[in-house]
């Protein structure tokens, strides 16, 4: 599973709907609110969790340490494009024939996190006269296919042009001119609480070949950013693994024969989140700083209201703490 820290508290509560008065157990699932306890100068947080109505610790307004929001586009990653053209200074780009032509794609934290599990894979084409730098790349993107084809879980999809080259793909099936082959990451499976959904980290890298009695590197790789993957898997994990460090921290061991915990994030959204890292502080020999946060997780897209008096979700709780700490934590999401 995804692994985040443990070195000190941190209750995260999802905030599906907002209300400015005190929660009733009728509310819906997910509604929050943000509440003052003018005697003791502190917020808390009251939230109707899956298993009813729930509140965070008191907040001291004076040991607040830092609070921010962080808007869920700043959190998606994109998938990568590697794009691979033969070398226009070697050979005027077109092949040398009798050359036996090698890209190698080097993936890197594969078989573990470590950046020194290293795992090869190599795409041949063996350069015939005559041959043109289009059919080069159909070649090229047909041996790749093939030899990423035994692998158990589909790493990387070779595309010419926008059609993707597959093990099933006959060379007769590519008849367009091409110009380069594009290998793109694909995105990884994802189960919550077992599989984390890690990026496919991976180099690709022409090799050498022999023209006019040196060796040179016969092409060119480029990357760039492809498809938008949202935070809402990595929200889900993080619910995940803090609501264990919360009361269920064994995770579903001895399964079939737990408590099973009910989460609220939905994968398939996007959530900002608003964080705040307080301290507590007690009598005597209890006034070390006792370091805490809460996050609170919410859809990107929800709002409060409807037509012109719709409102951000995020902006709307960040305003509510703003509210009853009585200044400004937080800054608004723009």
């Amino acid at each position: 599973m995804n692994i985040f820290t443990a070195n000190q508290v941190n209750q995260v509560y999802v905030a599906n709907a907002y209300k400015a008065s005190k929660l009733a157990k009728t509310d819906a699932v997910g509604t929050i609110t943000v509440g003052k306890n003018s005697v003791e100068n502190a917020i808390y947080v009251q939230q109707i969790g899956a298993g009813g109505l729930q509140r965070s610790d008191l907040i001291d307004v004076n040991k607040i340490l830092y609070a921010k929001a962080t808007k869920a586009s700043a959190m998606a990653r994109k998938l990568k494009v590697a794009t691979v053209t033969l070398d226009s200074n070697v050979n005027g780009g077109a092949p040398v024939a009798g050359q036996d032509y090698i890209l190698r794609i080097a993936f890197t934290h594969v078989i573990s996190i470590s950046p020194e599990n290293q795992y090869w894979k190599y795409g041949a084409v063996h350069a015939y006269k005559n041959m043109t730098a289009s059919d080069f790349y159909k070649t090229m993107a047909l041996s790749i296919a093939k030899n990423m084809s035994r692998e158990a879980v589909k790493l990387v999809a070779v595309y010419l042009g926008n059609t993707e080259v597959t093990p099933e793909t006959k060379e007769s099936d590519l008849n367009g001119s091409y110009s380069s082959i594009i290998i793109k990451e694909v995105e990884q499976d994802w189960i919550l609480g077992i599989k984390q959904q890690r990026p496919v980290q991976f180099t690709v890298e022409p090799t050498n070949i022999k023209v006019d009695g040196e060796e040179v590197i016969w092409g060119k790789t480029a990357y760039s950013d492809g498809a938008t993957i949202g935070n809402g898997k990595e929200m889900a994990d993080y619910e995940y693994f803090y609501m264990g460090e919360r009361g269920d921290q064994y995770r579903m061991v001895n399964w079939p024969n737990y408590v099973p915990t009910k989460y609220l994030v939905d994968p398939t959204k996007e959530y900002d989140t608003i964080a705040i890292h307080f301290a507590y502080t007690g009598a005597n020999h209890s006034v070390q700083m006792s370091e805490k946060d809460i996050t609170i997780l919410v859809p990107a897209d929800a709002t409060v209201g409807s037509g012109e008096n719709a409102a951000s979700l995020t902006n709307t709780i960040i305003a509510a703490i703003n509210t009853a700490v009585g200044s400004t934590v937080i800054a608004p999401l723009a």
